[in-house]
């Protein structure tokens, strides 16, 4: 499984927009809209989030 994190916010509250028609994302966490996103896998995505708790 794939995961789709904001750039600004590290959310994974992350969407395409505009129904991923012109290659941008959508954080609804904060209002991101870009190109730019981070992608990572569960383990990556687990192990971030638990050094964020830290």
């Amino acid at each position: 499984m794939r995961f789709l994190i904001c750039p600004v916010c590290r959310s994974s509250d992350v969407e395409p927009d505009t129904g991923g028609y012109t290659g941008k994302y959508h954080c609804m966490k904060c209002g991101y809209i870009g190109s730019f996103i981070i992608e990572m896998d569960e383990e990556e995505f687990r192990k971030t989030r638990k050094e964020e708790d830290l």
